[in-house]
């Protein structure tokens, strides 16, 4: 009997169910399975043909997994999104809330208001950036579900993928943590870029970047987040690093880096009395360290590069090595 084609067809069933319902399924599917194998050969040894005459009459591994899901009916948004999607909004709604009460909170520091002025702001901003992140995923998750637009099972047998290793298994906290790390940046960034600072002379509080530079750049610094979560979505949903995942994290890397150079090198995004106040912070005996703040934004741009292409390197590697 060809014990691996099961295996691969229950893996394929269960591999975006919850931890504790993919091990109650495998083992309610196994049972089946067996006890039609033994009907249809009786005493005799179950052959391939056998087990996939069995595993279709059982359905692709798509339909299989949708009976097992509470949560399918018509709505707005279906199977095989409606999962995903909950599980993005929840991570995006999070990680929103946390952002904007981290800029509020800064933000009061730098510019301490009375308390239900200061209260009132971030309510403010909670509810218009949380109204926000909610309408922008659940409108990208209904227009690909609507449209028909669906992820869907291999249909042949033989394309099923193998049960990874745990090597190549790419841990659901790390697809988590990327998208966090995007949301966040992003929501600070575009709601007070001011609380980026240096305290200098004084203790006074001199913003890195120009907000009213960064404002006027929102597109791309929406753009770059929008890779960095389509790369941490992908490889959420395959949950292995296979040649999708590589391609997917190539191609948003690529973007990126474009969209680095682009906002990095096409706008003069630091603010020109950080500059000044550094220059004279420092003067002319420490050359390096000024060049360093005087040339920020090419530092910073460096630095990215660098590190969306050991990103991308490090996903080659890991791909190819399995």
């Amino acid at each position: 009997m060809n014990q691996d084609l099961i295996e691969r067809y229950l893996y394929a069933v269960t591999k975006r169910m919850p931890r504790k319902q993919r091990e109650d399924v495998s083992q309610e599917l196994r049972g089946l399975i067996d006890d039609m194998l033994a009907e249809r050969c009786g005493g005799l040894t179950p052959t391939e043909k056998d087990v996939r005459v069995v595993l279709t009459e059982l359905g692709t591994p798509q339909e299989l997994s949708e009976k097992y899901d509470e949560n399918e009916t018509r709505c707005l948004i279906g199977q095989p999104y409606y999962g995903t999607y909950v599980f993005v909004m929840k991570i995006v709604m999070i990680c929103t809330a946390v952002g904007l009460t981290l800029s509020s909170a800064i933000l009061q520091i730098m510019e301490p208001q009375v308390w239900y002025a200061a209260v009132g702001q971030w309510l403010s901003m909670l509810w218009q950036g949380l109204l926000s992140a909610f309408a922008i995923v659940t409108a990208l998750f209904a227009f690909f579900y609507q449209k028909g637009i669906r992820i869907r099972e291999p249909f042949s047998f033989d394309d099923l993928p193998p049960v990874p290793k745990k090597n190549q298994e790419i841990p659901k906290w790390e697809c988590i943590v990327g998208i966090g790390i995007s949301v966040v940046f992003t929501t600070v960034f575009l709601a007070a870029p001011q609380i980026f600072c240096v305290i200098l002379r004084g203790s006074r509080w001199i913003p890195i970047f120009d907000a009213a530079v960064i404002h006027s750049t929102w597109y791309i610094i929406l753009l770059f987040a929008a890779c960095g979560i389509s790369r941490e979505l992908v490889k959420l949903m395959e949950g292995r690093y296979n040649k999708t995942v590589m391609l997917a994290v190539a191609a948003a890397d690529v973007i990126s880096a474009v969209l680095s150079f682009w906002w990095l090198a096409g706008f003069p995004l630091v603010n020109p009395e950080f500059t000044v106040e550094i220059s004279a912070l420092f003067g002319e005996e420490e050359v390096f360290i000024t060049g360093i703040f005087s040339h920020f934004q090419y530092f910073f741009l460096g630095i990215l590069l660098f590190a969306l292409t050991l990103d991308t390197v490090d996903t080659l590697v890991k791909t190819l090595r399995d």
